[in-house]
């Protein structure tokens, strides 16, 4: 994608009558994408109509909100952004947080810098809604999204571990 091109994308809300299709593809090739990772993750088409009903629910709940990388009339990506979070863990008190649930860039404007700019009007709306500490999780099999988030500024917070009996 052309300089060019990544200033003429606009960064703006999700909205569901002109937007939901485009949010649809990037879930469908994200999921697929981290299925490649890990065989045993489901498919995008078999849980993209039903993830994307929870993720604006969970919105609501944890005032958040969507917000899409929209290149002439294209979604380019979108991230998902919660303002009022906390785990229910007793261990981790009453710690209020940010969350960053969905990141996604559809693979032929990768590397351009959406994902950067999706991030970052992710961080301002936290900001806006005085967040002081924001989370985001990844694969460990995902470096370059690892190494994006590292660049953004986020540091390993907890690493959970598996193996396979």
């Amino acid at each position: 994608m052309s300089a060019g091109a990544l200033r003429s994308m606009q960064i703006r809300d999700y909205r569901p009558a002109t937007d939901y299709d485009g949010i649809r593809r990037c879930l469908v090739e994200l999921q697929d994408f981290e299925r490649d990772l890990d065989a045993r993750l489901p498919g995008g088409e078999d849980i993209v109509d039903e993830y994307i009903p929870q993720l604006l629910r969970r919105c609501v709940r944890y005032a958040g909100k969507v917000i899409v990388a929209d290149l002439d009339s294209a979604i380019a990506g979108y991230v998902s952004i919660w303002t009022r979070v906390t785990s229910g863990e007793l261990e981790d008190g009453d710690l209020l947080y940010g969350y960053v649930s969905d990141i996604v860039v559809r693979q032929e404007y990768r590397g351009a810098g959406v994902g950067r700019r999706l991030l970052e009007a992710a961080e301002d709306f936290a900001r806006d809604n005085d967040v002081r500490y924001l989370r985001i999780a990844v694969l460990a099999a995902n470096r370059m999204a690892h190494d994006l988030y590292r660049a953004a500024g986020f540091a390993d917070y907890s690493v959970e571990m598996e193996k396979t009996l």
